[in-house]
């Protein structure tokens, strides 16, 4: 009989409805309490944040679909985890001279959930530190905080320091603009010849040197899709060059003197002419033994120095649908960048 009892018992335990802990119960129970400790006088926002500092700014509502920031990211416990803010990164010394700090560009709707709502309300040149609960860092959507609560998981608690400087609702027409008064104005000397309205396509600057002594320039419109180059496929030559933001700052180069007049010098590479190896169009060219592709922009250039002889050199310059595009490259180029290009065809290198 006891037996029996005890297999009823146990029977009866295996019916009984297992209890499920609400997804984020315990994150919650945690960012609450920190906030009690923390902030008790702060109220969440209709978006479930919590503004902790701002000062209005005096410039236009910020509501246009790309805006310019600054930023530092932190966790609750003030840990950075990425900042565009220079004075912040030489604070933590992690500041590096090939690193691009100041305003970047971030579309308003790709932000998560969290960093997006943070902005809302604010106007252009104005500040916010606001605090996020882990649920609200997410690219989805919802109308509720429940729903947030429900189905995002894994999320970090978090702290965004942002000044807004500026915005634009066109980021192609932004990117055009920018190089044209770069090209007005020239602040590098780096174009000869041509004016802003010479653009040998849209988005795409192009300026080739035969002689600079005696003034000769290639200068012509040229459509790189169908523009014939002086190359037979599969050439192969050796160029130098530097790449650089429209700001002047050196991202990249093979030549030793430039990589440490620009502090960007590393002694574990070597600074030499890479060669390029031509294909049937200017999206066929690689760079290197391993023919690595390159980015467009970069090729348009070369494919249009190799399409007038006697070309030496020549510089290019490019929005970012022909270079990094919405991405931007690690943290030497932001998002939507415009990039220019010097190029110089030289010798092989000596082995």
């Amino acid at each position: 009989m006891a037996g029996a009892a005890a297999a009823a018992l146990m029977a009866a335990a295996g019916c009984a409805k297992q209890m499920s802990t609400p997804a984020n119960e315990a994150e919650k129970r945690y960012f609450d309490a920190w906030m009690h400790v923390h902030h008790p006088e702060l109220t969440a926002t209709g978006n479930w944040i919590y503004i902790e500092e701002e000062t209005a700014g005096k410039g236009k509502p910020a509501d246009s679909a790309f805006v310019f920031v600054t930023y530092t990211a932190m966790d609750l416990s003030g840990n950075v985890s990425a900042t565009s803010d220079s004075t912040m990164a030489k604070r933590l010394n992690t500041w590096q001279p090939q690193n691009y700090y100041g305003p970047v560009v971030w579309n308003r709707e790709s932000q998560q959930a969290g960093v997006y709502y943070s902005m809302l309300g604010m106007n252009v040149g104005g500040t916010r530190r606001t605090i996020i609960p882990g649920w609200l860092m997410t690219y989805s959507r919802y109308t509720t905080e429940e729903e947030y609560l429900a189905n995002v998981t894994g999320g970090t608690n978090s702290i965004y320091e942002i000044k807004i400087t500026g915005q634009t609702g066109d980021i192609s027409k932004w990117q055009v603009d920018s190089m044209y008064r770069f090209v007005g104005k020239d602040p590098l000397d780096l174009f000869g010849k041509i004016a802003p309205a010479d653009s040998a396509e849209y988005g795409f600057y192009y300026e080739g040197i035969i002689n600079a002594e005696d003034g000769t320039y290639d200068t012509e419109k040229r459509d790189t899709d169908t523009a014939s180059t002086l190359f037979p496929t599969d050439t192969t030559v050796y160029i130098n060059y530097t790449g650089r933001l429209l700001n002047g700052q050196v991202f990249d180069t093979t030549v030793e003197r430039t990589a440490k007049d620009n502090n960007i010098y590393s002694s574990s590479r070597t600074y030499e002419p890479v060669s390029i190896s031509w294909g049937e169009n200017y999206s066929g060219i690689t760079m290197g033994s391993s023919s690595s592709s390159v980015i467009s922009g970069f090729a348009k250039t070369l494919w249009r120095m190799s399409c007038v002889e006697g070309v030496k050199s020549a510089t290019g310059m490019f929005w970012s649908n022909f270079g990094y595009g919405y991405s931007g490259s690690g943290s030497t180029i932001p998002a939507y960048a415009p990039l220019i290009f010097e190029i110089e065809f030289t010798e092989k290198p000596e082995d």
